[in-house]
């Protein structure tokens, strides 16, 4: 679900349910050329894909961080602060960022994150289905682990 989909008067009801923020990041630096820029969000929107449509009801997908600049540092610093807030005030109990950038591509770190998603260009066309198991799989361990700690025994 999009954070524009939600109405301030029903999201105390969905609020339990929706417990997973999905934070896209773009990655671009300024220098794209129009087309560039579009093909790295539609990278993103294909990366987004493998989890809002199967998590729909548990995740809410915020607007996209698009420029990171060339260095992660100061970056990193923002998105960290960002996955911060979504946890203690918006009060998103994990906070997935997601990106269509691999490491080398896009250096990212947030500790408060939850889980930092990548999908590459070749993962995304070449191996579409085993793309979409891993995400699933990637998004069921986050929240298996986060049940067996909070499990009462």
């Amino acid at each position: 679900m999009k954070f524009s989909d939600i109405q301030e008067n029903g999201w105390d009801e969905l609020r339990p349910y929706l417990d997973t923020c999905l934070l896209p990041v773009t990655g671009l630096s300024g220098a794209e050329l129009p087309w560039e820029a579009t093909r790295e969000l539609e990278r993103l929107r294909d990366a987004l894909d493998l989890l809002e449509i199967p998590f729909k009801g548990r995740v809410v997908t915020y607007p996209a961080m698009h420029f990171t600049g060339t260095s992660g540092g100061g970056q990193s610093a923002l998105l960290d602060d960002v996955c911060l807030k979504l946890r203690t005030e918006a009060g998103f109990r994990h906070v997935v960022v997601v990106t269509a950038r691999t490491e080398p591509e896009l250096p990212l770190s947030a500790a408060n994150a939850d889980l930092i998603l990548r999908f590459g260009t070749a993962e995304l066309t070449d191996s579409p289905d085993g793309t979409k198991r891993r995400a699933a799989a990637e998004m069921a361990s986050l929240w298996q682990r986060h049940a067996a700690n909070h499990a009462d025994v």
